[in-house]
């Protein structure tokens, strides 16, 4: 139980709204193949970007309450953030193309698979990355509280 008294809180809220954003990434992945009848990546690019607009707006709120002081830093921030979410979008649609379009595996499993992956990864891109310089002003007002 000491291990998990040491994992910060803000890891707790990420899994948990990672998890949540998870099943609009993996749901809307369904809704594009098996509804509307698109091939996979096409699904995943499209799923992306429904789960990226939700999840930019649950980091900068919830996780790593952010609140740009001005146009151009919302703007860095958000720029950073699609660029960052770009590189994992080509990691993930590499892995859908090889063990679902190449391998012929489940395309719902391999999503869940990389969707789990990429919330490891997206977390430590947006906290030492792209939310890096407002995060570190936060956890200093914590610390005067």
């Amino acid at each position: 139980m000491k291990l998990f008294k040491k994992i910060p809180k803000e890891i707790y809220i990420y899994i948990l709204w990672g998890i949540l954003v998870g099943i609009v990434n993996v749901g809307s992945l369904a809704f594009f193949m098996y509804k509307v009848g698109l091939n996979e990546i096409l699904s995943n690019i499209l799923s992306w970007v429904l789960y990226n607009f939700v999840s930019f707006i649950t980091n900068r709120r919830m996780v790593f309450h952010t609140e740009a002081e001005s146009i151009k830093e919302f703007s860095i921030e958000l720029v950073n953030f699609y660029i960052s979410r770009g590189f994992t979008l080509i990691v993930e649609t590499g892995i859908i193309f090889l063990f679902v379009t190449i391998l012929s595996w489940w395309a719902i499993g391999v999503k869940i698979f990389t969707a789990v992956l990429m919330i490891f990864l997206n977390y430590f891109i947006s906290k030492h990355i792209v939310f890096k310089r407002r995060v570190r002003r936060h956890m200093d007002m914590d610390e005067d509280e």
